[in-house]
C-alpha cells in the first residue's frame, strides 16, 4: 500500500478489517519488538487511558525469574491528534452532518474507526444495520432511518482527525511491576510538532516572528497574504490603492501596475473589509467594501507547533484480603506554541484520585458491607490525551 495516499477504509460496517496494517514482528517468550504499523494503547491509567494508531516501533520485555516486571518503549509517526466535535441535531434531518477540526476546519479526514458517537451522552453503534454510518474521507455522519433524530438531541463525536501541519511524534515508555500485594505502573508520554519540519505550510522568517510574538492566542497568529508576483494570465492579481485614506488591494491586469498575489481567508461577518465580488474560471475575485463591512480578509490563518507532555505513578496495594488502596498521580506540560515563550506560564497541571474500599462484614457467600472512599483531584491547567469523563458528566 502507499501510506501517503490520504484514503480511510469506509465506514459502514460494525467492525473494520484492518487489511492494511503491515509490520514486521520479532518476538519470544519474554520480549517482542514490532515496526510498523502498530496501535499504541494504555488501558491501565484513569488519566492517561488512550488508544492511538500510529507508524513506528515498539519493544515490550518481561524482566525477571518470576517475570512480574515489564518494561515497554515505543516511538512513531502520528497519524491522528484527538479532537470533539458537539452539535445539536436538527428535526428530521438523519444528515450528513459535517465534523469540524478543533479551531472549526471545515474539511477534516477521520482516522477510520478512531470514532466515539454519543447521543445525549450514551454511546451509538456504527453499522448499516445498527445506528449511524460515517464517510472518513469527508468527515460526514448519517444516522440510519432505524435511529430518528429530532432536534432535542445533543450530539458529541470523539474521534482522531489527520493533522498535517507539521510532523508530528509521539514517544511513550514505562514499566509495571506485581507482587502478591503490590502493583506499580509508571509512563511518561510525549506527544509534539516538529517546528522546523512544517509540511502544510511554508514559515517565512517574519511569520515565524508573529508566532512568536502570539503566545496562546490565536486570534493573533494571522499574517499579510500579499505576495509580489509578475503578471501571469492564470491567475487573480490586485494592485494596491488607496480607497478613503485606506490602502487596499483592487483586482487588476495591468502589467504596468504593481502586482501581487493574496490569498484571502473567510473571518466572518463585519470582520473583515472585502467580499467575494464574482467568481471567476480560475479563481474567486476580492473587493474591498470599506473598514469592518466584509466577511473576508487579506490574512492567512498560522497555526503554531504544540507539545504535550504526560507522566503517571499508579499503583494498588492489598494489605489484607478486607482492604485495597488504588491511587494515581498525573502531572501534564501542554505548550500551545513552540515558537514562543509567552503565556507559559499555565502551561503545567496536576491530577490525582485515591480510593480506598474497606470490607466491613462478610457473611460466607450470602452478603457483603463494604464501605469506600472514592476522590479526584483536576487542576484547571491539567491536560489529557483523549477525553476523561462521559461527554455530559
Amino acid at each position: 500500500q502507499d501510506a501517503n495516499i490520504p484514503l480511510q477504509e469506509s465506514g459502514y460496517s460494525q467492525r473494520l478489517d484492518e487489511f492494511d496494517q503491515v509490520f514486521i514482528e520479532l518476538f519470544s517468550d519474554r520480549w517482542n519488538i514490532r515496526a510498523g504499523d502498530i496501535d499504541l494503547q494504555n488501558s491501565n491509567s484513569y488519566f492517561a487511558e488512550f488508544s492511538k494508531r500510529v507508524q513506528g516501533l515498539s519493544v515490550n520485555a518481561k524482566l525477571g525469574s518470576e517475570e512480574k516486571t515489564n518494561v515497554f518503549a515505543a516511538g512513531a509517526l502520528v497519524r491522528g491528534q484527538f479532537t470533539t466535535s458537539q452539535f445539536t441535531a436538527q428535526e428530521g434531518n438523519q444528515g450528513p452532518y459535517k465534523l469540524q477540526g478543533p479551531n472549526g476546519e471545515l474539511f477534516v479526514l477521520i482516522v477510520s474507526g478512531s470514532e466515539i458517537v454519543y447521543v445525549n451522552g450514551v454511546a451509538i453503534e456504527r453499522g448499516e444495520d445498527k445506528d449511524y454510518i460515517i464517510d472518513y474521507n469527508a468527515g460526514e455522519i448519517i444516522f440510519n432511518s432505524t435511529f430518528p433524530i429530532t432536534s432535542e438531541m445533543r450530539i458529541t463525536v470523539d474521534y482522531q482527525f489527520s493533522e498535517r501541519n507539521y510532523s508530528r511524534l509521539v514517544a511513550y515508555a514505562g514499566g509495571n511491576y506485581e507482587s502478591d500485594k503490590l502493583k506499580i505502573g509508571v509512563s511518561v508520554y510525549s506527544e509534539n510538532d516538529s517546528k522546523n519540519q512544517p509540511l502544510q505550510q511554508n514559515l517565512s522568517e517574519e511569520q515565524v516572528q508573529i508566532l512568536s510574538n502570539a503566545g496562546d492566542d490565536r486570534g493573533l497568529m494571522v499574517a499579510p497574504s500579499e505576495v509580489l508576483e509578475a503578471l501571469n494570465e492564470n491567475r487573480i492579481l490586485y494592485k494596491k490603492e488607496l480607497i478613503e485614506g485606506v490602502e487596499a488591494f483592487v483586482f487588476s491586469n495591468n502589467p504596468d501596475d504593481e502586482l501581487y498575489r493574496v490569498t484571502f481567508t473567510l473571518v466572518g461577518d463585519n470582520q473583515g473589509d472585502y467580499i467575494l465580488s464574482s467568481i471567476n474560471a480560475i479563481n474567486n475575485i476580492f473587493e474591498y467594501i470599506g473598514p469592518s463591512l466584509g466577511n473576508y480578509a487579506p490574512i492567512v490563518q498560522l497555526v503554531a507547533p504544540t507539545r504535550l507532555q504526560i507522566a503517571v505513578l499508579n499503583g494498588e496495594y492489598n494489605p489484607n484480603e478486607k482492604t485495597n488502596i488504588s491511587f494515581e498521580a498525573s502531572g501534564s506540560k501542554n505548550d500551545q506554541n513552540l515558537f514562543s515563550d509567552i503565556d507559559d506560564d499555565n502551561n503545567e497541571g496536576f491530577a490525582g484520585k485515591l480510593r480506598l474500599e474497606q470490607t466491613i462484614v462478610k457473611q460466607d457467600s450470602l452478603w457483603t458491607l463494604k464501605g469506600f472512599i472514592d476522590g479526584d483531584f483536576i487542576e484547571a491547567n491539567y491536560r489529557n490525551i483523549q477525553g476523561l469523563y462521559n461527554p455530559e458528566f
